[in-house]
C-alpha cells in the first residue's frame, strides 16, 4: 500500500464523486479479497484505506451523503480490529457488509447516472 501523504495528496485532486468511487472500489476489493484464503492478509489494509478516504471526502461532499459515509467509516474500523482477532468468524460479515458499502457508494457518488448504470 502506498504511503498515506501519497495517497493523500492523490485523491486531493479528485472531485468528490471520483474519490467516492474509488472508495467504492476499495471495498469491493475488501469483499472479494476477505472470502479468498491466499488473499486475505490485504483486508485491514484496505479497511485503513476505505476509512482515509472518507476522511478526505469530508472537505467538498455534499452534507448529506457525508451523513451516510461517516457510520461507515466507524464500521471498517471495527470490522477491521474484528478481523485481526478472528478473520474466520468475522468473514462473512466483512465480505457482506463490505459488498452493501461499496454499492451504496457508488449510488451516492452519481457515477452510475453519469455512465447510464443507475
Amino acid at each position: 500500500m502506498q504511503d498515506r501523504t501519497q495517497m493523500a495528496t492523490r485523491y486531493s485532486r479528485m472531485t468528490w464523486q471520483q474519490r467516492l468511487g474509488n472508495l467504492a472500489s476499495t471495498l469491493a476489493r475488501s469483499s472479494t479479497v476477505s472470502q479468498h484464503r491466499g488473499t486475505r492478509g490485504p483486508v485491514p489494509g484496505l479497511s485503513r484505506e476505505g476509512m482515509w478516504i472518507i476522511e478526505w471526502s469530508a472537505g467538498n461532499t455534499p452534507p448529506d451523503t457525508l451523513a451516510e459515509l461517516a457510520p461507515m467509516q466507524l464500521e471498517l474500523g471495527l470490522l477491521r480490529r474484528a478481523w485481526e482477532r478472528d478473520a474466520m468468524a468475522v468473514q462473512p460479515v466483512l465480505a457482506y457488509r463490505t459488498r452493501l458499502m461499496s454499492e451504496r457508494v457508488l449510488e451516492l457518488s452519481g457515477l452510475l447516472d453519469e455512465f447510464g448504470g443507475g
